[in-house]
């Protein structure tokens, strides 16, 4: 069984369209999980038809996405899990071609591509995922994977992973005390503790450019400075790897959190941003 486990906060006008995606699933085997996240926009009056469905509906106090999705995983039955952002969507094969291909291949995580989009995944303004000068022949196992996003400056986003439920109970749940790239330093784990990866090069998730609210945008300092602990956590961890070749990834993370505050709108706020960076001793990794 896939357990899909969909974290909501205020994305109501979404949430219909991500649930259709995963009942329009080739494969059978599946239960979806819906964390409503405490949201504001009357979610909860979408829930009597998606029970009637056979889709798990829970409503937590707010807690941010990494709570909801740790609540999802202490009652999914799964032997598979995918997290779904509300207002993501699947391609109808994406679980049936992931668990063909990760059962063929006795793997514990894969990903597939996907494709970026806005209002509507099927017509041309999807714009798929390319990147240029990867060899997915070269990906074996997690690390390789943590090796090629800080030589080629690439990341694997939420919705096109697939994993394996005994590889999560060995990375651990969500850091529920990281609000921004949560998904980057839980994914980090996970594929530090990946035997077997495989990439699947077709497009079979969507992610959605313009969403509702969400759960983890950076719209503060202090989301801000979360991302640059998320990857102070993520250089931690990759240190004891032993092999430094990994290190390029969360040095690259620190760079692009550094520049972050351009989204704040705000001279005094991106002044207090990097006095906070600053006297925070965030870049002693780079010299590591």
């Amino acid at each position: 069984m896939v357990s899909v486990i969909i974290p909501t906060y205020n994305s109501k006008h979404f949430l219909t369209e991500t649930v259709n995606s995963v009942l329009s699933q080739t494969y059978s085997s599946i239960e979806i999980i819906i964390i409503n996240d405490g949201s504001t926009d009357d979610t909860e009056v979408l829930f009597p038809n998606f029970q009637k469905q056979g889709v798990t509906c829970h409503t937590q106090k707010n807690q941010g996405a990494s709570a909801a999705r740790n609540f999802g995983l202490s009652i999914a039955k799964g032997d598979y899990i995918q997290f779904l952002d509300a207002d993501d969507i699947l391609h109808p094969e994406k679980i049936e071609t992931q668990v063909k291909a990760m059962e063929k291949q006795d793997a514990d995580l894969s990903f597939t591509f996907w494709g970026n989009f806005s209002k509507n995944p099927t017509l041309a303004e999807s714009s798929p995922f390319n990147q240029k000068g990867i060899n997915y022949n070269e990906i074996s196992d997690g690390k390789s994977v943590l090796l090629s996003f800080g030589m080629n400056n690439w990341v694997i986003i939420t919705v096109a992973w697939l994993v394996r439920k005994d590889l999560i109970q060995k990375a651990g749940y969500w850091n529920e005390y990281i609000s921004n790239n949560d998904d980057g330093e839980y994914f980090a784990r996970i594929l530090m503790w990946a035997r077997k990866v495989v990439p699947l090069e077709k497009e079979l998730a969507y992610y959605r450019l313009s969403g509702s609210q969400t759960l983890s945008s950076v719209n503060s300092i202090e989301k801000a400075v979360s991302a640059l602990n998320s990857w102070k956590l993520i250089h931690a961890l990759l240190l004891n790897s032993k092999d430094e070749n990994l290190l390029a990834m969360p040095k690259r993370g620190f760079f692009v959190t550094y520049l972050m505050p351009k989204k704040l709108q705000n001279s005094m706020t991106i002044l207090m941003f990097r006095l906070t960076l600053t006297s925070g001793n965030y870049f002693e990794c780079l010299n590591t």
